[in-house]
This record gives C-alpha cells, structure tokens and sequence, in this order.
C-alpha cells in the first residue's frame, strides 16, 4: 500500500513559505561556492496544499537583502507551467504551493526551478508556529528525525499537543508520537506490555502497517532499543503476518525452553519446528526469546489478576493448539501456566489423595504418610492459572487440610467439657472443610473421585465422634450438677454476658442455628473488619474461644427461650422478652435496663440501617440489648438459593448494621445461638414419624440415644434423640435441628470488644493461633506440640458427673511421629544469616522498596520471610494476624492485612506472586523458590 504524503495536503504560512525559499537560496549559494554557475532560475516549488488566502506577495530577508515574493497556488502540473510563462512583475522570487512531485514535473520542469526541485516545507519550524514554541532541541535538525516532524504534525490534527516550557524536545516528542500511534493516550508510555497489548488489537495494528515507510521503520528502531527483546520478537512476527499471535507464540516458547532444560526430544524437536514455524530463516537467539516468553507468561498472569480471565484463557488455549500441532501435548500438560497443566497437577492430588484412603493404609494414617499429598498441594498452587481465591484452591487446601486431620492420631471423648471443646477446636473446622469439597465442582474425573471418597471417610469419622459424644452427653444429662461449670444454654448469660458487662453493658446477638462451622467463618470476617478483637474467659495461655451446650432437645422453643431467660424454660417469644427483662434487672447482672428486638423489629424505612430505637438502646450503657436474627435457622427451612458455601456478614440479616453500631459506641458484643444444625446433605432419610425434624418419644434404635433429665425440656423430660446426621423423622427440608450431633447442640461463643474498650477481669486476648486448629494453617510436623483434631476412640472412657472446663486431653498416636521440620530447610549452609535477611540486603530489593510509597521497613519484611520460611514447605501459609505480629505489627485482621499488602507491594516485582492473601486476605502465603529466584538468582 502506497502511503498518502501528507505534506501535500497541508497549508502553509508565510513565515513557512519564506523559510523554504531562504533554504532554497542557501543551497544555491552552496553550489556556487563548490565551483558550480549560478541559476537563473528565480522560482521555488513548495510541496504544500493548492490553497493560499495571503498576500499575493510577501518579504524575506536574505543576505542583508530584502527580496519580494510572490506567493501563488499550483494545483496541476499545467498550473506550474503556466505560472513558469508569466513574468514575475516587478518581484524578486516567487513560490509555487503544489501537490505535484518532482516525478509529476518531469526534468523539463524541474530545470526551470530554483534548485531543479521540488522543496519541502521544514515541518519542524511549523511545529514551531503551530504549537506556540519557541525553540527546537538541536538533536531535532538531524535528517533522521524528519520522520518524526511529519507525524507530529499528522498526530496533532486529532490531538492536542503542547511544546513543555516553550521547547519541542526529542524524547518527549518521540514518546507522544509512540504512545499515539500504538493506539494509547499521549502521556503514556509504551513498554513490554503495552506493546504486547497492542498485538491483540486488528485495528491498531492494522493502522501501524499503514503508516509511512520512514516512520514505521523510525519507530520500530526506537522501541527496538527501549523496550529490548518483546520489541525486536513482536516486528519479527509483525513481518511475517503473525504479529496477533505474539502472546500465545510467547507463551509456546517459555513452555519449550523451559522443558528442553529438563531434557526431552519431543521438546527439542518441537522447539525446532516452533522456531521455523514463527521466524523461517531469521530466528532470533534463544536469550531474546526467553525474555519474550516470561514477557508473554507475566501479560498473561496480569490478565489473570485482573478482569480479563478470558482473553486470559482464550491465550492460553491457543498456545495449548499450537503445541498440539507441534506435537508437544506433554508439554501442555507439565505447564505452570496453561489449564492443561493446571488440569494435570488437579490430577495428580485426586491421584495422591486416592492412595492415602485405600482400605490398606486409611486406618493407619499418620503425618509422615502425606508428604506426597502435601507436594501434590504445594505443585498444584506454583500452578499460576490456580485462582487462590477460587472454588478449585479452595477444595485443594480443604481436602489437604482433611488428611491432616485424619492422620493427626486418635483422640477419646471422655467427659462433655472435652467433647464441646473439641468441636470448637477441631471438628467445627472439618465441618467446614468438608462443606467446602462437597460443594466443589471439578471437571477433573480423578479429583471429583478422590474428593468423594474422602468425604465419605469424614462422615464416618465424623459420624464416630459425633457418636462417642452424644453418649457422653446423655450420661451427663441424667446426673450433672447445677454448680457444674459447663456451659449451657440457660446459664451461659451468667457466665459470660455478665462478666463481659463489667465496662458497660453488651449487645446480645442470637444467630439463631449458627452452628461452629458458620461461626468460625463469621468469626474471621469480624477479625478482618479491625473495629474488634475477640476475647476470652482465662489467662493468655488457656483462654480459649468456648461452646456451650443447648438444652434438648435443640429447638428453639426450649433452648433459646432458656438462653435468654437465663434459666432453662420453654415458651414463645413473650417468655423470652419477660425473662431477659427480668435476667439483667437483677441485682448480680447490675440491675440494669433490657431491651430484646427480634428479626421484624429490625426491618427499617428506606435510606436507614437500624431503627433509630435500636441505635439508642445499643448507645445506652446501662441496658443490655438482645436482637435474634432468624437468617440460618430459615435456610435450613428451604433452599439457601445460593452455591457458595460459604456464610457472609453482609448476607446475615442486619448482623452488620448491628456491629456497627456497636463498634461506634463502645458496646461489647456475644455474638451465639441457641442451637447448631445438620444439613441435608443428599443422605438424609426418614426412618419414623416424630415430634419434630430430629427427636421423638419411643425406644432408641440405630444412630440414636435416649435422653433423661430436667434438662429435657420435651416428651415428659425423656425423648429419643439421632446422633446421626442422616436421620430425620420429617418430611425433607434444607436442615434440620433438635437432636444430638455436635453440630446441633454445641453452640458458639464468640465474645467481642470494639478496639480500645478495656478488657473485663480475667479476659484475655485471643490470637489467631488461639482460634484455629494448626492442621487448618500449615502441614503437620509430627511434634508434640501439635494440636491436631482427631476423631474418637470407639470406646470412650466413663464419664464423670461433674466436669471440670479444662482443655481437652489428647490421646496418643498410632504411629510415632516424625521429627519436625528443619527450620532453616530454606537455608545456605553455606550462609548463616536467614533466608530474610539474605533477600533484603540485595540491591534488587533495596530498588524495589525504595519505589514503593511507606515501604515497610527492611527488618519487618525480613521477618515476614522467616516467620513463613520457617513453618517449611516450599508454599509455606500462615494465618495474617501470626504473621504480622511476628514483625511487630498488630494482629488485628485490617492492620495485618494493609501492612502484608505492603510487603507484597515490596516483594511482587514483575508482576510475580512472590506472596499471596488467600483465603480472602485471611492467609498470607509465600513462594520462597520464586523469591529466591527473583531476589537471589537462586531456584529452577
């Protein structure tokens, strides 16, 4: 395609005019002085539009001289001819405006033209005038850059350009130029991935062919130069008609190369057949195209991170074809960028955790055992298609976290106290983590297998605690003592609202069937809000986050109404309003005022959060507030209409606004239930017609016990109650509640203080190591300090009447362990300083953070490195509050979060993971081989 000349479409000025006639003199002169005759021509040939509304003559001075010029349009090469035949009246020179070329004219023509030319107009001096300049950078009057005065000019009839201070300067002048013509605003700056951005656009890279030779080829050298490898790869593909296949040739490369290094003739021979595929006879060295693969492999991962998953999968796709066609699928399949690798390391768990559930080797588990499945893991999450925050990782980690458990030994329930705080410890958090697979959805066959057969394995297991438990339960039930210390449902305002009232009095939320697998997760949440901390009855070392028991059987009728009466009842709501009023007007809870609010009386006109009666009863110090909000307990009533697992503050009703307003006014918070629950997981049937959904009167059979006692609040103070989940004697619904499983009559106790309330007698602070159980953060080490969650021993020990609330004893192991971790497994024996330290004394990272606006300081991020290096792994993850209180920042969920968040800023050069926020910014996760390759040239 023949480009337009633009400068034949352009007007001109005088000054423009007489500029090109002064240079046409000057030539002249310079002919003279090498030897040759003066012309006697007397008229220049100005390449400009036909177009002139000035003066019919104008003045320039050359030579001390003043000469008149006549100024005349020439739109034809007739029109030139017949302007040569006229005399020039009285003038000294004059100036023709045509679009023809020196090849229109012809030699005849040319011979009667000052110079024998047709001249141009110096667009940089138009520049000069059109932009208001007043000077030119020098470097400008080189003939090399005339390309550049041409498009400056082009660019500034759709874009407002303006001369810095007066000056027009060259790197200026070449960076608007290129960010314009690559199809970005003038103030950008194209580097590496704004050029491979523009690959993927047809149009722009359509216009850029369509440019002037001159400029196209100006430009090219330019961002050949600035931008390096990318650069020189894109125009090689741009020449041979591929330029909209860079990404995914890029991607294709850095796959190749990084398998030839770990040896294969398919990958050799592929790379081969890719090089003659892509750039024929003129390939350029396998270092330019290494540095234009981890180009491609990081515009990709930028996609990712973003919002473009897929332009993101679509690249990825058509790099997993062009392997295909190379005949390099395994090559796909060994990928850490593209789904089929992804598919393949997703494969390779569901294979591994396949092995650890055979009937030959589930029953005897221990830690050692996973080492293969923990690698499996730690693979699958250097995969950098894996969404850490998606539903894939999510089940992942969950089942990982589920074989931990399992092979964590065995664990006897042998009183109540030990059995309820097992299950806020241990087994509310395989609850959850068995949600999670359950829901999971995977295209792998493998996995989907293996996730199956372990959820059968946990609700067995499950099914045995849950057992041992209830056994446990009924016997106490029959013999406890009043002065027992167990938490109940009817004396749990005793023991800890009152006491949590010493400051000022507490707002009392009832999630009504908020089970401790929903509380942990709204218990984190909370954390990750920074406006409260949660505490604990005891001293640092014991305090704990506590359960207490409902009554039975777990209804509300009988358990919530003996909750907020404080003693055990049964009745509706006009009982429970009379009870709590009477509670907290007594003198041993201060005699203080009491307001109850329930779901409806929440509900608010439009534009409010609170009805304002609730904001004022919340503010007012001296009355305890109680507000019951139905949201579980409803969805266990019917379908959740929701596929996400997961429980969320902002979906819970008004518990939010309630929070809020607390935290504004200082109010400490119990945020608990009056019962847990069972879902209907698919496996739930009817075995007899009952009272309700989980208890009837009769005689016990398979999966159920019989209850006695005063704390029987049904069937004449004796009922049957299923330990097993799966038995109802209901029609179906999403849910069920009343019976003896853990996670229907543990109820969760969650005690909150706003930040910089004062801490009641005898409360203590509960860190994050405090809350979940080490196997849910990080692999087990086989130390004896590990605090796995185990399921029972089938036959558990008497109970006793009264029980002491002390922290459940754990029962010894079936294999012995192995020794733990080596902390410094990260380490250069060679180097004794720590992995953190070593990182942040080089040069790359003294560069990085001193980019990075309030950078943490180096110390800090050191002991971030070594805090995660130190639990071992090659993906080590703690919980975010350990980590940043390791580096001497607070704990609270927010802050840890903004401080890590500063330090990935520091670490994440390139647009790299080197430390991650999973979990929904509630982990903190470091890849120590990227670090080391990025801070240390250290790593595959």
């Amino acid at each position: 395609m023949t480009a337009i000349d633009t400068a034949a479409q352009q007007t001109v000025t005088a000054d423009a005019i007489a500029g090109a006639l002064i240079r046409a003199l000057e030539q002249e002169a310079d002919r003279v002085e090498r030897g040759r005759p003066r012309s006697r021509a007397r008229t220049v040939a100005l390449t400009a539009a036909p177009v002139w509304d000035g003066p019919a003559e104008i003045s320039a001075e050359f030579e001390n001289r003043h000469l008149r010029v006549r100024v005349a349009a020439a739109p034809t090469v007739l029109a030139v001819l017949d302007r040569l035949s006229q005399p020039l009246e009285g003038a000294d020179y004059q100036v023709l405006l045509t679009p023809c070329s020196g090849e229109d004219l012809g030699p005849a023509l040319l011979g009667r033209l000052l110079g024998g030319m047709v001249h141009r107009v110096n667009n940089w001096e138009l520049l000069l005038s059109e932009l208001n300049a007043v000077a030119l950078d020098p470097r400008l009057y080189s003939r090399r850059w005339g390309w550049l005065a041409d498009a400056l000019r082009d660019i500034r009839t759709t874009t407002t350009l303006n001369a810095s201070g007066g000056l027009i300067r060259l790197e200026e002048a070449l960076r608007v130029v290129t960010a314009v013509r690559f199809g970005k605003d003038k103030d950008d700056r194209i580097d590496a991935a704004a050029l491979l951005d523009w690959t993927r656009d047809h149009a722009r890279v359509g216009r850029f062919a369509e440019l002037r030779d001159d400029e196209r080829d100006g430009l090219r050298a330019e961002l050949e130069s600035a931008v390096g490898p990318v650069a020189q790869v894109v125009f090689l593909l741009l020449d041979k008609g591929q330029a909209y296949d860079a990404l995914p040739a890029g991607l294709v490369l850095a796959e190749l190369l990084q398998a030839q290094r770990t040896g294969g003739t398919a990958a050799r021979d592929a790379w081969i057949r890719a090089g003659e595929r892509f750039f024929g006879a003129e390939a350029p060295d396998e270092d330019t195209l290494s540095g234009f693969g981890r180009a491609c492999e990081a515009a990709m991962l930028r996609m990712m991170d973003g919002d473009d998953h897929r332009s993101a999968a679509e690249i990825g796709g058509q790099a997993e074809q062009i392997l295909g066609s190379l005949g390099a699928e395994s090559v796909a399949r060994g990928s850490g960028v593209l789904t089929a690798g992804l598919h393949a390391r997703l494969s390779a768990l569901g294979q591994e955790i396949a092995k650890l559930l055979r009937p030959d080797s589930v029953d005897t588990l221990a830690p050692q055992d996973l080492a293969d499945v923990e690698e499996a893991l730690e693979n699958l999450r250097r995969h950098r298609r894996l969404d850490r925050n998606g539903h894939d990782a999510a089940a992942a980690l969950a089942a990982v976290r589920l074989l931990r458990w399992t092979a964590g030994g065995r664990f006897a329930v042998r009183t109540v106290a030990e059995g309820t705080a097992a299950h806020m410890d241990e087994t509310g958090w395989v609850d959850r983590a068995a949600t999670t697979i359950r829901f999971c959805r995977t295209d792998v066959p493998s996995l989907a297998d293996a996730y199956t057969q372990l959820y059968t394995r946990v609700r067995h297991l499950r099914g045995e605690f849950d057992r041992s438990f209830a056994q446990r339960v009924a016997a106490w039930t029959g013999s406890y003592s009043r002065t027992d210390r167990q938490l109940r449902a009817e004396n749990l305002l005793h023991a800890v609202a009152r006491p949590l009232a010493e400051h000022q009095a507490p707002l009392i939320v009832v999630l009504d069937g908020m089970s401790a697998e929903v509380a942990v997760q709204l218990g984190e949440q909370i954390a990750a809000l920074g406006r409260f901390t949660e505490i604990g009855r005891g001293s640092e070392d014991n305090a704990r986050r506590e359960g207490a028991l409902s009554t039975l059987p777990s209804v509300t009728t009988c358990s919530r109404t003996s909750l907020l009466s404080g003693a055990l009842e049964t009745g509706g709501q006009s009982k429970e309003r009379s009870g709590f009023a009477r509670l907290w007007g007594q003198p041993g809870f201060g005699g203080r005022g009491a307001a109850l609010f329930y779901q409806r009386d929440l509900d608010t006109a439009i534009g409010q959060s609170l009805p304002q009666e609730v904001v004022e009863a919340i503010a007012e110090p001296d009355t305890a507030v109680a507000a019951v909000i139905n949201v579980v307990d409803d969805a266990l009533a019917k379908d959740r209409g929701d596929p996400d697992p997961d429980w969320h503050l902002e979906r819970l009703g008004k518990l939010l606004m309630l929070l809020d307003a607390a935290a504004r006014t200082g109010c400490p918070v119990l945020l608990t239930s009056d019962h847990g629950h069972v879902w209907d997981r698919g496996e739930n049937q009817r075995t007899r017609d009952g009272e309700s959904a989980r208890y009837r009167t009769g005689t016990p059979e398979d999966g159920e016990v019989e209850v006695s006692g005063d704390r029987v609040l049904a069937g004449g103070g004796t009922i049957v109650v299923p330990w097993d989940e799966r038995i109802r004697y209901t029609d179906r619904k999403e849910g069920y509640h009343g019976g003896i499983s853990a996670a229907e009559v543990v109820i969760p106790v969650l005690a909150l203080l706003p930040l910089g309330a004062p801490l009641p007698k005898g409360w203590s602070t509960l860190r994050a190591a405090q809350l979940e159980p080490a196997w849910w953060s990080r692999p087990l080490d086989g130390s004896a300090q590990q605090r796995a969650a185990v399921p029972p021993a089938a036959a558990p020990a008497a109970d006793s009447a009264a029980e002491p609330a002390a922290a459940p004893k754990r029962g010894g192991r079936k294999k012995s362990r192995t020794p733990a971790q080596d902390t410094v497994l990260f380490g250069d024996t060679a180097d004794s300083r720590s992995l953190g330290a070593r990182v942040t004394e080089t040069d790359i990272f003294e560069f990085s953070r001193s980019h990075v606006h309030r950078a943490p300081e180096a110390a800090k991020i050191a002991t971030v490195i070594d805090t995660l290096a130190a639990s071992g792994g090659a993906r080590p993850r703690l919980n975010v509050g350990h980590v940043a209180e390791a580096a001497g920042e607070s704990a609270t969920a927010y802050r840890a979060v903004r401080f890590l968040k500063m330090v990935k800023k520091v670490l994440n050069i390139e647009g790299f993971a080197v430390l991650e926020l999973p979990e929904s910014e509630r982990a903190v996760e470091l890849n120590v081989e990227l670090l080391k390759r990025q801070f240390l040239s250290e790593g595959g």
